[in-house]
């Protein structure tokens, strides 16, 4: 590539079609934000930073991309709360010895959904369901840092309504010279709507997040630390409580430390035997206070997980804790193509 990839960078961020500056908490895009990997959903729901061959993190964050990805493919599944289905694919192939491009491709069926008229009549049936495509593309702009960016384009049909968006993906990647120890800044959803659903164009939900990861010098370990949604201060979602008694509203207020909180996300990940088996954990602060039940204990807000290498394919598990009524589970098949002759 003849074309200098961080000129290009900074060309497509001044061109942006949005402000990287817009803060947006509640969009009907929220699809754009919905993890796919069992890896990253075992261990809290956002890995940002860690970079090895695993391809299904470079859909989110393009920089963790690299040449040892070169011809990996990767299917995964995921059975979402209540008759939700999630499918995904992602395929990389090297373009030179510092570019990487990927592809892939998000869908989401939600099911079918009883109509009616207005007075509750049965008239039929209809469909809703969301495709993103994505393509990325990392360059190695120096021998510690990595600098991505990726194309998204989402259509979304709810019956007769649809709507298409396009957005992008950019990020940098710090990693140490043995990546033990790796830093990854990301900008997400840089982008608009190009037709919405009604009139009215909403913006989508730009967030930046800042993540870390490092292996343990001396237990086969290493953790992911993630602090998503550092463009906003306040993302709490406490509703008020309106008593019948007295005729008040009552406002919950959270503490400076707890708000704080709200943005943290942990992981981590286990390997016993230094090879084949990987166990992992996380827990999501921010989920774990939205979706709790004060009443009882739940174990809303953790995750947990393993992978699995056989022969020349990768298995990855993952079941989430979304709600005391809504577990979550994932499975991932990844095997590299070199691996059957194909090039």
């Amino acid at each position: 590539m003849k074309i200098n990839f961080l000129f290009f960078f900074i060309f497509y961020l001044f061109l942006s079609p949005i402000s990287v500056l817009s803060q947006v908490q509640i969009s009907s895009y929220s699809f754009l934000n919905t993890q796919f990997s069992p890896r990253t959903l075992s261990m809290g729901g956002e890995v940002i930073s860690i970079l090895d061959d695993d391809v299904n993190l470079s859909f989110t964050t393009p920089s963790l991309l690299n040449n040892s990805m070169d011809g990996i493919i990767s299917f995964s599944f995921t059975d979402y709360i209540s008759d939700i289905n999630l499918f995904s694919f992602v395929y990389s192939k090297n373009l030179s010895e510092r570019y990487t491009f990927m592809t892939g491709i998000n869908s989401i069926n939600y099911g079918l959904f009883v109509e009616t008229d207005e007075v509750g009549n049965n008239i039929g049936e209809f469909s809703a369901n969301q495709h993103l495509l994505v393509f990325g593309v990392s360059n190695e702009i120096h021998k510690n840092i990595n600098l991505g960016m990726n194309l998204r384009l989402m259509n979304s049909y709810f019956d007769r309504y649809n709507s298409f968006s396009i957005s992008s993906n950019i990020s940098m990647t710090y990693f140490s010279s043995d990546r033990d120890f790796a830093t990854s800044l990301l900008f997400k959803n840089i982008g608009r709507p190009l037709t919405s659903f009604t009139n009215n164009l909403e913006e989508l939900p730009f967030e930046v997040q800042l993540g870390f990861s490092k292996s343990l010098d001396h237990l086969p370990f290493r953790y992911s630390i993630v602090f998503h949604n550092i463009n906003t201060y306040d993302i709490s979602n406490i509703f008020d409580s309106y008593s019948y008694n007295d005729n008040t509203l009552n406002i919950k207020q959270e503490s400076v430390a707890k708000k704080l909180l709200r943005h943290l996300i942990i992981g981590g990940e286990l390997n016993p035997f230094r090879k084949s088996l990987y166990i992992r954990g996380g827990f999501n602060f921010q989920r774990r206070e939205d979706l709790r039940l004060l009443s009882s204990f739940s174990m809303s807000g953790f995750s947990w997980g393993f992978g699995l290498s056989i022969k020349k394919i990768r298995i990855n598990y993952s079941m989430s804790n979304f709600h005391v009524s809504s577990i979550v589970n994932s499975f991932s098949i990844d095997t590299n193509l070199s691996n059957f002759g194909v090039k």
